[in-house]
């Protein structure tokens, strides 16, 4: 097994962008049916993803993710990680709180943080726009401005720029 998402992060994120277009029935019944308590198979929340952003594109993904994010700090914030600097200053430590077993490929790490900026690096197979969206959302979630939020491709990897005030 790869790992297992937390109910209320699998929905709050897909669930949204399955309510957002009306061509995905199935998820969209799946998803309704979770729990938030519940633990769900990593790889289903990955192939499910995937799925919708072929479907949907960058633009949309990021942009739900952004939104999520910010509905799912919360989640974040009860499990310790209630400032910009604990989130951003490890995200790996993020994920792994939302994730049991998380697979080291799929997780986010932390390159750099600053007091006004950060950056990220993953291998992930979830989309980059997403993680982007959601990076975004984080912060605007603290009272953040993102002044800078950029993904670059860098040896097999996307390194995500963050900057805010």
């Amino acid at each position: 097994m790869s790992g297992e998402i937390q109910g209320a992060w699998f929905k709050a994120i897909l669930g949204s962008m399955t309510a957002a277009a009306s061509r995905f029935p199935t998820h969209q019944r799946t998803i309704n049916g979770m729990r938030d308590d519940t633990w769900y198979a990593w790889e289903d929340y990955v192939h499910i993803m995937r799925e919708l952003h072929k479907s949907l594109g960058d633009r949309a993904v990021e942009a739900i993710a952004q939104r999520s994010g910010m509905r799912t700090l919360p989640l974040a914030r009860a499990k310790g990680f209630d400032s910009v600097e604990k989130v951003f200053g490890d995200f790996d430590s993020v994920l792994r709180s939302l994730v049991k077993g998380l697979p080291s490929t799929d997780s986010a790490r932390t390159v750099a943080f600053m007091p006004l900026a950060a950056e990220l690096e993953s291998g992930s197979r979830l989309p980059a726009p997403l993680l982007l969206g959601t990076f975004r959302g984080f912060l605007m979630g603290f009272g953040k401005i993102v002044t800078e939020a950029k993904t670059t491709p860098r040896m097999g990897m996307q390194r995500y720029s963050l900057k805010w005030m």
